[in-house]
């Protein structure tokens, strides 16, 4: 059992009102429980920094690694393309985009792609679109017949990308240059390039109506706002404590949690640049996860751990595997699961959330 003097609280202050919704007649007795779980907060700090005695056991189980059998090298980033029970995983070293069934773990298809960096899903449209760094291109998949159906060359190596649904638009980051394509998926072109006023292209995404999109500047140690409306970043914010920010996840109305490579995790709110609250997390972590339903996010370390802030507030040390840096959630099951290679092979592990 862990003791409490390693963990750290961590209660934003809307966490009691995730599954509530703004702007309704609710609006006042929200704002009063807004203003009681401050003072919750508070209180709960001063009780970790007395007690010694564990609460409650780890948040997450892990069940044994499955063998992506034929494949092999690093991965990139994954997500968990919810409405088909799939996980993809961007499979760098391999050179493709691998598609695993949820239920068992199996790997259904090994999609060559190139160097995959980032995918991002089409629900609507039933397309999936993958970042490549090598060759430069985005290449979009049938994700009923698992095919590639057609690519966009890029000018320069891809990272990480997201697509509004909204605008019918994917958004391709240059691993090189502070710089990001936009992509129309259905003409199959670049219809505008967008220059950052900082260096070191991280995590992106847009919010949940896909009108705002935010952009970690590792190198700068600041978020950028992008207004798609007005063509132009509109908000540049600092995200100290968390330096070198990599992975985000968008949370609630306009705040978004934002993984520090120095081993700090902070939630931002993205119209006002002010720094909610911060916690403690383990030092290299690259993707982060956000569980919508059950409110908790989980950060992905390298150094072989998962930080887990999990609905009782307390950031736990989840041993994971050694570089192991993706991370995804399905909001559905709770269940996450990450990637990894180790020697010529390449892994895909879940982990149970406590109490589910």
């Amino acid at each position: 059992m862990r003791s409490m003097t390693t963990s750290i609280a961590f209660v934003p202050d809307n966490f009691s009102m995730m599954n509530c919704k703004f702007g309704t007649q609710n609006d006042i007795r929200l704002t009063r429980l807004t203003r009681l779980t401050r003072f919750t907060r508070l209180f709960f700090i001063a009780v970790l920094a007395t007690t010694t005695q564990p609460l409650f056991a780890a948040a997450l189980a892990p069940q044994p690694p499955v063998e992506l059998t034929g494949t092999h090298g690093k991965f990139d980033f994954i997500k968990v393309d919810e409405a088909n029970r799939r996980l993809l995983a961007c499979h760098t070293g391999n050179g493709s985009l691998d598609v695993i069934d949820l239920a068992t773990s199996r790997l259904l298809k090994s999609i060559p792609t190139g160097a995959a960096q980032g995918v991002a899903i089409d629900d609507k449209g039933g397309r999936y679109f993958v970042s490549v760094s090598k060759p430069p291109q985005l290449v979009i998949i049938d994700a009923a017949k698992l095919e590639a159906t057609g690519t966009v060359s890029l000018p320069g190596p891809a990272d990480v990308c997201a697509y509004s649904a909204a605008l019918n638009r994917v958004v391709v980051d240059n691993d090189e240059k502070p710089e990001q394509w936009w992509i129309d998926p259905d003409a199959k072109k670049i219809v505008k390039t967008v220059t950052y006023p900082g260096v070191g292209m991280e995590d992106l995404a847009f919010n949940d109506d896909g009108t705002v999109l935010v952009q970690n500047l590792k190198d700068s140690n600041s978020l950028a706002v992008f207004d798609p409306n007005k063509a132009a970043v509109v908000n540049q914010w600092p995200t100290a404590p968390a330096d070198k920010p990599h992975g985000l996840a968008i949370f609630g109305h306009n705040e978004v949690f934002i993984a520090g490579g120095n081993g700090k995790l902070v939630l931002l709110d993205y119209q006002t640049g002010k720094v909610v609250t911060s916690t403690d997390i383990a030092p290299r972590v690259d993707e982060i996860a956000y569980d919508s339903d059950s409110g908790n996010v989980y950060c992905s370390s390298g150094t072989g751990v998962i930080s887990a802030m999990t609905k009782g507030n307390i950031a736990e040390a989840i041993p994971s595997a050694q570089g192991a840096h993706s991370i995804a959630v399905d909001s559905k099951t709770h269940i996450v699961w990450i990637v990894f290679a180790k020697g010529d092979k390449a892994y895909v592990q879940s982990f149970l959330a406590g109490g589910h």
